[in-house]
């Protein structure tokens, strides 16, 4: 009775922990994707990795399974901080050297703090190493232990540490499936230009020719309420073959029609916005940042488009046909809406009428010309 009773307790105590390890798996999660996100080629990975999300939902229908490698960015992530917070010990007397040779140059002062420097970039090396080798967890680098580091640094020099170590680096590099992700977003991307390569190129030569126009914002409007659930069909069932399958889809909006149409109005409205962030080109350097909002605003769209296609494939029998024609009703005017205004986004960005190819609501998540600029 007494450890039922210290069971729940534990679990309750347990959680705030948890919690924690989550937001910061999850902050890891969307840092590294818009770094990912941002590097030429390497772009296909984070595409690829929201659309695996995606389709991890679309095949069980939870939410909570549209997150996959969570746990593995909590313990980079953590270690990570905990490297980054220690280097500010040696920077800091860095800094203090680097002043102190300013005001006085043949000092002594600025020797002995700048050997101080390099001493403490030492043992923080050192430290960071062994508390690697202890599990990599924040409070390891944070509460230095001298004598379980020993150990481990001990350990980790050893034929067998050292192959444990190599072990767990090697497994948690295919624990990220970088190279599958890379290939899943390649195929996305070449599904999703496919469909939209005839649609756009009718909105960019719209300007001289106004039916061009038109015509695009119909066929940009109609390849809107298919493409985001047919990318995750592919991501789903891996096969290019579900390009065509409109059938499919046809089923899922008649089986969760609303739920179909609200993820449509979450992945425009997450889109839209963002093209104010192409107004002007930001330096490569500081490309992450705009990079985590396209991440921030992309992957809720993803997930959302997963869970509304699970439900409506999941439904044997179709919904009233009111509710089938409310939901087509609202659908519409959001795929038209987006049609339009993505037809004047080329007045506002950067690159123009080439930045109506970069649609980071179905292609890469982040704008393709300004990466490779």
């Amino acid at each position: 009775m007494q450890e039922e009773r210290a069971r729940p307790q534990a679990a309750k105590a347990g959680w705030p922990r948890r919690a924690l390890t989550g937001l910061l798996g999850l902050v890891a999660l969307v840092f590294g994707l818009s770094l990912v996100a941002t590097a030429p080629i390497v772009q296909l990975a984070a595409l690829g990795y929201l659309l695996h999300a995606g389709g991890r939902v679309a095949a069980s229908g939870r939410l909570r399974d549209g997150l996959p490698g969570l746990a593995t960015a909590a313990r980079v992530g953590a270690a990570a901080l905990g490297i980054w917070l220690l280097l500010w010990i040696p920077r800091l007397v860095a800094s203090l050297a680097r002043s102190s040779w300013l005001i006085d140059p043949a000092g002594a002062g600025a020797r002995w703090l700048g050997g101080l420097a390099v001493a403490l970039l030492v043992l923080v090396l050192l430290h960071v190493v062994a508390a690697s080798a202890r599990g990599g967890l924040l409070r390891h680098y944070l509460v230095p232990r001298p004598r379980r580091e020993a150990r481990a640094l001990r350990a980790l020099c050893s034929r067998e540490g050292y192959a444990r170590a190599r072990d767990v680096v090697w497994d948690t590099l295919q624990s990220t499936r970088a190279l599958a992700l890379l290939w899943l977003g390649a195929r996305g991307l070449l599904l999703g230009a496919l469909w939209l390569l005839v649609p756009t190129t009718l909105l960019a030569i719209g300007a001289r020719a106004p039916l061009a126009a038109t015509l695009g914002v119909l066929l940009t409007a109609g390849a809107t309420l298919y493409l985001p659930f047919i990318q995750l069909r592919l991501a789903r069932e891996d096969r290019l073959g579900v390009a065509l399958e409109l059938d499919v889809i046809h089923r899922a909006y008649a089986g969760a029609p609303l739920a179909m149409a609200a993820s449509l109005l979450v992945t425009v409205g997450a889109a839209l916005p963002l093209y104010l962030l192409k107004i002007e080109l930001m330096p490569r350097e500081l490309l992450w940042l705009p990079g985590a909002l396209f991440v921030i605003f992309t992957l809720p769209a993803r997930l959302l488009c997963g869970f509304a296609l699970a439900r409506g494939l999941a439904r044997e029998r179709p919904r009233h046909r009111a509710l089938r024609a409310l939901g087509w009703i609202m659908a519409i005017p959001i795929a038209a809406l987006y049609g339009v205004l993505l037809y004047f986004t080329q007045h506002i960005t950067w690159f123009g009428t080439w930045g109506l190819y970069e649609q980071h609501a179905f292609l890469l998540p982040t704008p393709l010309l300004g990466a490779w600029s």
